[in-house]
């Protein structure tokens, strides 16, 4: 709420009607009073004029003891902020670490495996290749006569009758003699060396 009362504004003026000079002085020269014909008309202005109340610093009594600031209280708590924020950057950054090593270590292990797998396949392969080649009826005599098996020629079968009789059909021939093996040792060696 503000008070309306009116105040002259214009220059400060003596009982006499002359102007005064202020006190202040002005680049260093003292201060004058001026003097000067009268103006003419009104000084004063005529419209309300609000006045504002005039401000004055406020100072405790002499008995009260002064109260503490808070500028200090402020800036330890800036600190415990700053060191979480810091803890938080470095734990995630440490976890992320981790996370990237744990994938690395994943990936690693993975391509370790698929080579693995590579390398087993191949050796099944090869084995089912041995196998196939193996079941050939010139690998199986070849084998046969390793072995030193030889070739039936016609073979006898024998029937049981219900009696318990036993009979020969066909005629059996014995197998020939099968030929010596070489011996590995006395083999020559290959020339060359």
């Amino acid at each position: 709420m503000s008070a309306t009362a009116r105040v002259p504004t214009g220059p400060l003026r003596d009982r006499s009607g002359t102007r005064t000079g202020s006190a202040r002085s002005t680049g260093g020269r003292a201060a004058t009073a001026r003097t000067s014909s009268p103006r003419t008309g009104t000084t004063r202005r005529t419209g309300p004029v609000h006045v504002r109340p005039q401000l004055r610093l406020v100072t405790a009594p002499v008995g009260t003891p002064a109260r503490p600031r808070r500028v200090a209280a402020a800036r330890p708590r800036r600190a415990p902020f700053v060191a979480l924020l810091v803890v938080l950057i470095a734990g995630t950054a440490l976890g992320l670490l981790a996370l990237n090593t744990a994938i690395a270590v994943d990936s690693l292990r993975a391509s370790q495996q698929r080579a693995a797998n590579t390398e087993l396949s191949r050796q099944v392969d090869r084995l089912e290749q041995q196998v196939t080649s193996a079941r050939t009826p010139a690998a199986l005599a070849a084998a046969a006569a390793a072995a030193g098996l030889v070739p039936a020629d016609t073979a006898g079968h024998l029937v049981l009758g219900p009696d318990g009789t036993s009979v020969v059909r066909g005629a059996p021939v014995p197998a020939p003699e099968p030929e010596p093996a070489p011996d590995p040792a006395a083999a020559p060696a290959p020339a060359g060396g």
